[in-house]
């Protein structure tokens, strides 16, 4: 008789598939829609160099050893066996409720994955995944069997087997297993608790470590990356463009914070642009007489046309190693904002490049996607500031 028994397995994405979808998420977060123009190449040029290590899913620094302690806990009962991942969850949410505890208010409150904790699931993507990139980035994380890079989350959990070392050999021999971290600021005391309060403020020993941490990052002319520098001069001004933060770059990183405030306005222009016709022609589709982005276009516009008038999109291309599609994009938009074009003008260029990148899925081309369209007034990039912002003020808080 044959077989009908359905046929169940596992899957697991690949670190670059891991990294693409980390990515998609980064940006869904910062741009507060889906990167339709393809702007995230830009983003990730200069988020990256002058951030390494963070994403706008990161909200309180101290996940950082959260994760760092989950690992050491489960390095220490169960190294040399298969990773325990059952029991990863669990501690994950053991720190999580004890969080919930802890603030007043669970919206906004950091707390990743607290819907889920509060309706008694797990969160599809856990805090260990979210600030792994920082473990790694930071160099928080040593290399493990003769890597000479810290270890993607995957692969450590495929090697989890091979931790334990034994010494002296024979009958003798002794197990030891991998250092993890070197140097890490001990857990508290009551880490393994499953109530009680755990506060999200960094120690000074904690906050210390992460500042050492970031200057052994080596950006692109060898320095510590901007991220570093804005900790150490203590400054947090509003705006990435502010001259504190001037004075504490490099030649090279000025020169790139030139580049990504003329493409944070560009970008700014374009989709203001693109909002302008989806809501046009979603007004043909369903009858309507909306214009709260045509009429915001002007006033964008405005506000930054200096900006996209000065940048040199040929240096940006080159500077943030931007593809030939997105080049000749981007210098359609600025001769359009320097002709001071209609909307009609700029209607087939970016009716184009959009279905260049999206075909059917293309918002301009599929009425049936326009009928569920929103999303705020455009903006500027921001490459993580305001996050970033926030993840600095800690360590400084607590200095």
């Amino acid at each position: 008789m044959r077989n009908t028994d359905p046929a169940m397995g596992w899957f697991t994405l690949s670190e670059s598939d891991r990294a693409s979808a980390a990515r998609y998420l980064d940006m869904l977060s910062t741009m507060d829609t889906r990167d339709e123009l393809g702007f995230g190449a830009m983003h990730f040029a200069y988020a990256d160099r002058f951030f390494p290590g963070t994403s706008v899913q990161h909200a309180r620094l101290r996940y950082v050893f959260f994760v760092a302690w989950t690992y050491e806990e489960l390095r220490q009962a169960t190294a040399g066996q298969p990773f325990p991942f059952e029991m990863m969850k669990g501690i994950e949410e053991r720190y999580s409720r004890r969080l919930m505890q802890t603030v007043p208010v669970l919206q906004n409150s950091g707390i990743s994955g607290w819907m889920k904790y509060r309706d008694n699931q797990l969160p599809v993507v856990p805090a260990s995944r979210i600030y792994w990139s920082s473990l790694r980035s930071w160099h928080l994380l040593n290399p493990v069997h003769e890597r000479h890079d810290p270890p993607s989350q995957r692969d450590l959990h495929r090697s989890w087997p091979r931790l334990v070392r034994y010494e002296d050999g024979g009958d003798s021999a002794r197990a030891s297993s991998a250092i993890l971290f070197d140097g890490l600021p001990a857990a508290p005391p009551d880490w393994r608790q499953k109530r009680g309060r755990l506060p999200f403020e960094l120690t000074h020993h904690e906050a210390a470590y992460i500042r050492h941490r970031w200057r052994s990052v080596r950006a692109i002319d060898g320095e510590p990356p901007l991220l570093s520098k804005l900790v150490e001069a203590g400054i947090t001004p509003t705006s990435l463009w502010s001259d504190k933060i001037q004075k504490v770059a490099t030649p090279r990183e000025r020169s790139a914070l030139s580049y990504a405030r003329g493409a944070a306005s560009l970008a700014c222009i374009a989709r203001a642009a693109y909002s302008a016709l989806v809501e046009q022609r979603r007004n043909r589709d369903l009858d309507r007489s909306d214009r709260v982005h045509f009429d915001a276009l002007p006033e964008l516009i405005d506000a930054h046309r200096s900006q996209v008038l000065e940048l040199n999109v040929e240096g940006l291309t080159r500077d943030a190693s931007l593809d030939t599609g997105l080049y000749l994009f981007l210098k359609r938009i600025q001769s359009w904002v320097s002709h001071k074009g209609t909307l009609a003008d700029i209607e087939p260029a970016i009716v184009r490049h959009e279905q260049d990148l999206k075909d059917d899925r293309a918002y301009l081309s599929n009425e049936t996607r326009r009928a569920d369209w929103s999303k705020g007034i455009a903006e500027p990039l921001d490459y993580r500031w305001s996050t970033v912002r926030g993840l600095i003020s800690e360590v400084l808080e607590a200095a």
